[in-house]
């Protein structure tokens, strides 16, 4: 399903254009009745008109349905862009559509042209079986792509299903990279990586590609392995895909990169996917009990790749209804410091004038770094009084598109 900005151009003659070097463009904005549920209003899309030999704005406006008549035009080549009011980020709570149209005005002759705007980005959605929600006490999923950012999914009360997430896609990316840490109710840890593959199918989002791209529409159903004494031993990840322009669902193919059921902390060396296992070291504390007085230093994780860092994602969850809703307003007031849903830590200066107001001192890394220690100790002071269970997930990305997850838990009493 796409939407559709339609401009009709007309050729006439004015008082400040003589006839062979003008004409005027009637802008309208329609849409195509959807073929799924998604139904998109392109009233409100923001509609701009360019030069097409400099690119210089030559026209804009705020809403598509706050578009002249006319517009008045001269002959030459142009074209028209229009997409969903914003920008278009990385990670998205709903879809993005945008589109653009290369035209030509011409004397005396009628031009009519379409902007087809499509989605930019694609749809992430993962299920819980009964099975999998009864088996595991807590767990972090993380997708990625080899970009900046990646999507985490942590433990949900009652193995709610999450609201779908929407990525944009780095270019031509063939694989994601899946990877899951979680701990059992009796206690073991479990840690698996996945790549999902995009086959081949007989109906693509524009043309048959082997690459993700927008429009493709990803679910991930999430299950317990289990052993013939009935140990949860792993996990097991059955994905499907669906483009925009069909309700057709097609198989993916789900490659098992590591799986083994780790007994220890599992907080020193944390699942490697999408490369080398060793490609990234990531040491975490062990999970622990802290108060105002606990030692900020015992805190500190140190984080190494080889290839250069090129992402530290961090996402904290908290039993305490207070805490979640201190990170909510810090989100608000800190563009780019959502701990929710995850933030940056590479080359975030937001997040450093965030912990200078907190009177703590915060140092950065830049992209291509090979080392930095994260102080988590700086949250001990913070966390002090709010008790509870206050969960870091951290996320790594190196260069080369290698991943690797941590989990760190603190306990307030």
């Amino acid at each position: 399903m796409g939407s559709f900005v339609s401009l009709v151009f007309a050729s006439c003659a004015n008082d400040e254009f003589l006839m062979t070097e003008a004409g005027t463009m009637s802008l309208s904005v329609d849409k195509v009745a959807p073929t799924t549920t998604r139904v998109v209003d392109t009233d409100e899309y923001p509609v701009a008109i360019y030069s097409l030999t400099n690119n210089q704005e030559i026209a804009s406006y705020e809403r598509a349905d706050l578009v002249p008549a006319k517009i008045k035009m001269k002959t030459g080549m142009y074209y028209a862009e229009a997409h969903t009011p914003g920008l278009l980020e990385k990670i998205m709570s709903a879809p993005y559509y945008a589109g653009r149209d290369d035209f030509e005005i011409l004397q005396n002759i009628n031009t009519v042209s379409t902007v087809v705007c499509r989605m930019a980005n694609g749809c992430i959605s993962v299920c819980y079986s009964d099975d999998f929600t009864q088996a595991f006490a807590d767990w972090t999923i993380t997708v990625n792509d080899g970009g900046e950012s990646a999507i985490i999914y942590t433990y949900v009360k009652d193995g709610l299903t999450p609201a779908p997430l929407y990525i944009r896609f780095e270019e031509n990316i063939k694989e994601l990279y899946v990877n899951f840490v979680g701990t059992t109710v009796s206690g073991n840890r479990i840690t698996t990586s996945n790549t999902l593959t995009k086959k081949q199918a007989s109906e693509q989002y524009d043309s048959d590609t082997e690459f993700f791209s927008g429009g493709d529409c990803i679910v991930m159903n999430f299950q317990p392995v289990e052993s013939t004494e009935g140990d949860v031993t792993g996990i097991t990840i059955k994905a499907n895909i669906q483009f925009e322009e069909s309700e057709e669902d097609f198989e993916m193919e789900v490659e098992d990169n590591v799986s083994d059921d780790d007994t220890g902390d599992g907080n020193d060396e944390n699942v490697s996917g999408g490369g080398d296992s060793d490609a990234i070291t990531l040491r975490l504390p062990e999970d622990m009990t802290v108060s105002a007085n606990t030692d900020p230093s015992l805190g500190d994780t140190y984080i190494a790749a080889e290839n250069g860092i090129k992402s530290i994602m961090v996402k904290m969850t908290s039993t305490s209804d207070d805490m979640m809703s201190s990170l909510a307003d810090l989100a608000g007031n800190y563009e780019g410091v959502d701990f929710v849903a995850g933030a940056e830590v590479v080359a975030n200066q937001n997040m450093v004038s965030l912990f200078g107001d907190l009177g703590q001192t915060l140092s950065v890394p830049t992209v291509g770094d090979t080392e930095y220690t994260f102080p988590i100790g700086n949250f001990f002071t913070l966390l002090a009084f709010l008790s509870g269970e206050h969960s870091f997930t951290l996320t790594i990305t190196d260069q080369q598109g290698n991943t690797k997850n941590g989990l760190l838990k603190l306990t307030v009493e």
